[in-house]
């Protein structure tokens, strides 16, 4: 039989009510972890000194400052970098850079004159030495500093943090004095070095110079063609003369005539193949004159368009005088005759065409062998000249390049001593600190603030952990979820229910009395929970399918004898004829809740002859002779007020049987295994209206498996927040192995605490209370407004 529902612990939904309830029954634990935060932050108060911060504002300008405007590539770079967040982050940076910490230990005298020997002196790398002290001094400050650079503008906020909020101001001032003074004193020592630079390289430049110029000057002298072919446009500076122009021209004659040449020798092979593709044309027309008056180079032709006219108009003519003649008419005749001579000339001049073609083409082909022949005169005096000229032009141009490398060295050197002595930096301070008036660290709210939400995230977090560590069922939703069974009653905690001292409550007598909850406080809510539960199984299918119930528990201690007791009490209060069994033969406890006094005293009732279900099983007794009627006044009220009115209408003729253990069996499941207990119950079925029977913990011993088969009910007792879920799951999965599916669950010992509607669906306990409903006030009520109620109502 395959078991449906949600076994697994599957991915759910946040549930806020749960979390909510465990916090809510946790509260002690989050409000020791809260006043423990609270007392931490006190401490942390106490033992921190008082901090105090100065603060001014640094601005980075884009560029620079300078007197004199450069546009060279470093000045660009220079600006582009200053004006990127790069930039800033680097001026941040170097804000808490070692260096220009001990610069300011030094410059505000920070440091003892003792121990600024030569010998414990160190060089930073921007050539000042300072002592250990110094340099120790800078280092505790680094954590003091604190650059922000501000979101979406070009400010830098400086902090610094000391107990003396003088030495705090101070410090901060300093700071930003001191990184403008060494920006500014950076600034002035690498433009000295590339002073420096600039004038070895000025030296060397020149140098240079002269020598690319007497070389030209001299390769000029002993080739005189050298500044043919434009060669003469290299300017060399004013050692160039007018000779240079002169050649300049004759190059420039040689170049024109290689380009005239070119041109008419591209000219006149176009010209050439133009009518080679025409003669082409004409050979495959043949004498067609049609076909060879359609090819442009014969139609274009002198005598085929002058004859072409002559025909038009000839043809006009006759035109015009078919309006006036008829075809026999002398001039008609004679333009006939003139137009057959027009069109035969026309022919003529069509035909004559191709050997003027021939003759054409003969004619450029003799014009082309000449240009190419001139052309190659001309390329053969070209290169000579260009021999000449190609070391002249070498000369020319690195001369060229020494002179304007040498002027751009002039103009930096030029550029670099005006601005060497310029005193401006890009960093500017636009607000100076105040003496601060109030400590930053530690804020007493703060700190306080933070110490109770650690606190309450301590205890929360151990809240959480242990509901989440916890693998109990604690709800009647959780356990309808998880198990996929319905919960057929919410038995709450009867620890604390009723007016009952605790002295008594420990007494042994009470203890076994206060099982019977149904019939000892008939208005508790446990009492309601079990008349649920007989409601819940009478509406399950007819009632001859729901005769034989049967109680068990996964492990022990879950209340399943405590269940059979009080329904099977409930069911004979409704006046069924009721037979409760106590299946459970290892541990047997009906006899101690009913209180029979044969086996009160004693865990083995085979010396007092008190038959049980053992002596059933095995043949000795039957079940007349065995079970044992519970006399009335024990499962009705029990309240001697109720007696005495006699005004309450119970269910008549319900009577309780128990059939207790009997002897132990030394061999339970054998004997269950047999056939008679499965006799046993067939004829209890036929002797009583309902069979309830008690079981053994289905995990601990096989011996209600072995039961199952002949039941009809089978509903298993859940302790809530202490049965694990593993536990139940691995008990439905045993019985459904033997075909056996639970009708549902009896959740028992549900917590009485705040906000039981989270455990108990939206229950409302003690509702009728006071009311005359299972009330043990019920005679003052009645014989106060409710009886005059009664008899003004004719009851």
């Amino acid at each position: 039989m395959h078991l449906t529902g949600q076994y697994a612990d599957g991915v759910q939904s946040f549930d806020f009510r749960r979390y909510w309830h465990s916090v809510t029954e946790r509260a002690w634990i989050v409000a020791i972890c809260v006043l423990a935060g609270f007392f931490l932050a006190l401490g942390h108060l106490a033992r921190t000194p008082k901090l105090y911060q100065g603060h001014t504002v640094l601005e980075v300008e884009v560029s620079e400052p300078t007197p004199i405007s450069t546009e060279d590539s470093t000045t660009r770079m220079r600006a582009a970098f200053l004006g990127s967040y790069e930039g800033l982050r680097t001026i941040e940076q170097n804000l808490t850079n070692q260096t220009l910490l001990s610069r300011v230990v030094r410059s505000e005298g920070l440091a003892e004159e003792g121990d600024a020997s030569p010998a414990g002196k160190t060089q930073s790398a921007s050539g000042v030495t300072f002592t250990p002290l110094e340099e120790a001094l800078g280092r505790a400050m680094a954590g003091m500093v604190k650059p922000v650079i501000r979101r979406g503008t070009r400010l830098i906020d400086l902090f610094v943090t000391h107990r003396d909020p003088a030495m705090a101001q101070r410090l901060v001032e300093a700071i930003g004095r001191e990184y403008i003074r060494a920006s500014i004193e950076r600034r002035a020592s690498l433009s000295e070095e590339s002073l420096r630079y600039l004038l070895e390289e000025e030296e060397r430049l020149k140098h240079n110079l002269q020598r690319s110029e007497a070389a030209v000057a001299e390769y000029k002298a002993k080739n005189p063609d050298a500044l043919q072919l434009g060669g003469g446009t290299a300017s060399t500076g004013s050692q160039q003369g007018a000779g240079a122009g002169g050649g300049g021209s004759r190059g420039g004659l040689v170049e024109s005539n290689l380009e005239d040449l070119n041109s008419k020798l591209n000219a006149t092979k176009a010209d050439q193949l133009r009518l080679e593709g025409a003669l082409e044309q004409v050979q495959q027309a043949g004498n067609n004159i049609d076909t060879l008056l359609a090819i442009p180079s014969i139609a274009s032709a002198g005598m085929v368009t002058e004859a072409r006219r002559s025909v038009i108009q000839i043809e006009a003519g006759i035109t015009t005088y078919a309006l006036r003649y008829k075809d026999k008419h002398p001039k008609m005749i004679a333009a006939k005759a003139a137009l057959a001579e027009a069109k035969e000339k026309l022919r003529q001049a069509v035909l004559a065409q191709p050997a003027i073609l021939r003759n054409t083409i003969e004619q450029i082909k003799a014009t082309e062998t000449s240009l190419q022949q001139a052309l190659q005169d001309q390329k053969g005096v070209a290169v000579n000249l260009n021999r000449t000229a190609i070391g002249y032009q070498e000369l020319a141009r690195q001369a060229e390049t020494d002179r304007a490398l040498y002027e751009s060295v002039l103009r930096q050197i030029k550029d670099t001593n005006l601005t060497k002595d310029v005193k401006t930096n890009a960093v500017s301070v636009i607000e100076h600190s105040p003496l601060p008036g109030s400590p930053v660290s530690p804020r007493p709210s703060k700190t306080i603030a933070l110490g109770l939400l650690a606190g309450l995230a301590v205890g929360l977090a151990f809240v959480f952990g242990a509901d989440a560590l916890d693998r109990s069922i604690k709800t009647v939703d959780q356990a309808e979820t998880t198990l996929g069974l319905p919960v057929f009653a919410a038995i709450p905690d009867t620890t604390d229910e009723g007016a009952v001292s605790r002295i008594k409550r420990r007494s042994k007598a009470f203890r076994s009395s206060n099982y019977r909850v149904v019939v000892e406080t008939p208005e508790s809510p446990a009492a309601e929970a079990f008349r649920n539960l007989r409601a819940a199984l009478s509406l399950l299918g007819p009632e001859a399918e729901r005769k034989i119930s049967l109680f068990t528990s996964a492990v022990p201690n879950e209340g399943k004898s405590f269940t059979s007791a009080n329904y099977a009490l409930a069911l004979a209060q409704q006046g069924y004829r009721v037979l409760l069994i106590d299946g459970d033969l290892r541990r047997p406890n009906m006899h101690r809740i009913f209180r029979f006094p044969e086996v009160s005293g004693k865990n083995n009732s085979e010396e007092d002859g008190a038959p049980g279900i053992t002596d059933c099983l095995v043949g000795k007794a039957d079940i007349a002779s065995a079970a044992r009627e519970i006399p009335a006044g024990e499962f009705q009220f029990v309240d001697e007020n109720i007696a005495l009115t006699g005004n309450i209408l119970t269910a008549t003729g319900g009577q309780l049987f128990v059939l207790a253990g009997g002897r132990r069996a030394p061999n339970p499941a054998e004997i269950l295994a047999g056939p008679l207990f499965g006799q046993l119950i067939t004829e209890a079925a036929k002797l009583f209206d309902r069979v309830v029977i008690d079981s053994a913990p289905i995990l601990a011993v096989s011996d209600t498996l072995l039961m199952t088969p002949h039941v009809q009910t089978l509903c298993i007792v859940v302790r809530s927040a202490k049965t694990p879920r593993p536990a139940v799951r691995r008990a439905i999965s045993l019985l459904a192995k033997s075909g056996i599916r639970p009708a549902g669950l009896v959740l028992n010992r549900l917590r009485r605490t705040r906000g039981v509607g989270y455990y108990y669906y939206y229950a409302s306990h003690g509702y009728g209370k006071e009311e005359g409903a299972y009330s043990r006030s019920y005679h003052h009520s009645y014989g106060g407004r409710s009886k005059r109620d009664h008899e003004g109502n004719g009851a």
